[in-house]
C-alpha cells in the first residue's frame, strides 16, 4: 500500500522559536560523532525491521538530488541521540521533503516529536521553501498528530487517500 502524503504550505509568517524540553539538544550530521552508526541505530525504531548498513543509508538519502548530510538532524535526550529527521530542500522548485523521521521508544512522549516537526518547518521557512511534503503510514497515529501540529495537512488527491484519511480522522476524533 502506498504511504500517505502530508503537505505543507508556507504561510509567510516567521517560524516559531523552538522551545527545548529539559535535557534535549539538537545537532546536525556534521556535528555528531559517528553519525552513520547513530542514524542507523535510531531508524531501526519504527522505520526498518533491523539495524541496517551504509548501503541502506546511501540508498535512502543520496537518491535525492538536493540531500546533504548536514540536512540530517539528531535530537539528543540527556546526551544520547534518540531521534532524527532530515529536511531536504530544492532551492529551484522551492519545495521541501521531510524524510526518515524516527524516535527511539525511550524518547517518545517527551516533546521531541513536536520539536522535530517545528524544526523542520523552521528550516523550510528559513530556506524560503513555498511547499513541502512528507510520507507516513496509516498506523503511525502519534506521528500524524505531530505532523498536524506542525502545520502539515492531509493530501486528499486520490479516492484511496480520502478513504484512508477519513478512517484516521475517526481515530483522531476518538482521542486515541
Amino acid at each position: 500500500m502506498q504511504q500517505l502524503i502530508m503537505r505543507w504550505e508556507n504561510d509567510g509568517q516567521k517560524a516559531q522559536d523552538l522551545v527545548m524540553p529539559d535535557g534535549v539538544e539538537i545537532k546536525n550530521w556534521t556535528e555528531t560523532q559517528n553519525p552513520l552508526d547513530k542514524w542507523l541505530d535510531i531508524v531501526q525504531h519504527g522505520l526498518t525491521a533491523k539495524k541496517e548498513n551504509q548501503e541502506y543509508y546511501n540508498n535512502c538519502m543520496f537518491r535525492y538530488e538536493h540531500y546533504k548530510p548536514q540536512d540530517t538532524y539528531f535530537f539528543l535526550y540527556n546526551g544520547q541521540e534518540v531521534a532524527t529527521v532530515t529536511v531536504i530542500c530544492d532551492p529551484v522548485k522551492k519545495d521541501g521533503y521531510i524524510h526518515m523521521v524516527a524516535t527511539k521508544e525511550e524518547a517518545r512522549g517527551k516533546g521531541i516529536g513536536n520539536l522535530m516537526s517545528f524544526l523542520a518547518v523552521k528550516i523550510l521557512k528559513e530556506r524560503n521553501m513555498q511547499t513541502a511534503y512528507l510520507t507516513t503510514d496509516d498506523f503511525r497515529i502519534p506521528a500524524i498528530k505531530t505532523y498536524l501540529k506542525g502545520g502539515f495537512f492531509p493530501d486528499l488527491s486520490t479516492e484511496d487517500f480520502k478513504n484512508r484519511w477519513e478512517k484516521i480522522n475517526q481515530i483522531l476524533s476518538c482521542g486515541k
